[in-house]
């Protein structure tokens, strides 16, 4: 997907975040050998280039396309980004307070917006860019990701001591509920069947919510301060970014146990984790104001 007049924009910050992406493996190990034998877990496969300033991307499509959220207050915008070969497929602006972004099966691209006291998710046609329905929130936005369903958005909102989960069809814009949970959580991911959502708080407690009703059904910690989680496409395991003074780490959580059962390394400035659609892959989002990249490890 393109969009005309944007391509040369696209291709410009995509080579400020490639030299960034070699400048930060340094000594770490190179791309896929393209050996017939997969990789061992928690290696790393390749890096791919990111726009400078990036806050957050979307759950990758099963094309192997994802998108990335950058920019500062001043301006944010859209970047689509071709997994597979590194390459910038097209960008868009969006709200200078635009915090989150997901996409649905069917390409709906879902915008999590918050100001200090106001939020609202945009719902956009990832073919044209165009916002096609804004939904209302009543709190801030700092978080949406899309269900196993491909087609429920759900997003985290709420501000001071009230947090809340609001769930949304990508396809009308419909509200269908909405989830309390605990206070301070970073990061969410619903279960494989959409009944619960696992909830991270920054001082690295996961929490499992029943989505009707908001009842925590059970409790567990993986080291604070944490940042981001994702959810393995079986529902089995549990990714969770947390960092231990300047290093950066992922914690694969075993949920039968609730037990961590390794911990994969993470780059500094590591921002999110994100699972590919067939769960081979982790993705772990990079960026600061200078560069920016996507690292790919197997899962």
């Amino acid at each position: 997907m393109r969009w005309p007049g944007r391509r040369s924009q696209v291709w410009g910050i995509r080579a400020i975040g490639l030299l960034a992406a070699v400048a930060l493996t340094g000594c770490s190990a190179g791309g896929s050998t393209g050996s017939a034998a997969p990789p061992p877990p928690g290696r790393l496969e390749r890096i791919v280039a990111a726009p400078k300033d990036v806050l957050a991307a979307s759950q990758p499509q099963p094309n192997g396309t994802i998108w990335a959220l950058a920019g500062s207050a001043a301006a944010r915008g859209l970047f689509q980004i071709d997994l597979i070969n590194g390459k910038g497929l097209g960008s868009l602006p969006v709200s200078n307070s635009a915090r989150s972004v997901t996409e649905s099966l069917s390409g709906v691209v879902g915008l999590a917006v918050g100001t200090r006291t106001t939020g609202a998710l945009e719902l956009l046609s990832g073919t044209t860019g165009k916002v096609t329905q804004t939904v209302p929130l009543d709190g801030p936005a700092r978080d949406v990701v899309v269900g196993s369903d491909g087609a429920t958005f759900y997003v985290l909102d709420g501000k001071g001591e009230s947090s809340s989960v609001t769930i949304v069809n990508s396809r009308s814009g419909d509200v269908q509920g909405t989830v309390p949970v605990p206070t301070g959580t970073v990061s969410v991911a619903p279960d494989v069947q959409g009944s619960t959502l696992y909830t991270l708080q920054s001082d690295g407690q996961v929490s499992q919510v029943v989505v009707a009703g908001g009842k925590v059904m059970s409790s567990f910690p993986v080291g604070g301060p944490a940042r981001s989680l994702a959810l393995s496409p079986d529902g089995s395991e549990l990714y969770v970014l947390k960092y231990a003074g300047r290093n950066a780490n992922v914690a694969e959580v075993d949920l039968a146990t609730e037990t961590i059962e390794r911990v994969i390394p993470a780059p500094a400035n590591c921002l999110q984790v994100l699972m590919s659609a067939d769960g081979s892959q982790l993705y772990q989002l990079v960026g600061t104001v200078t560069y920016g990249n996507i690292q790919v490890f197997a899962s």
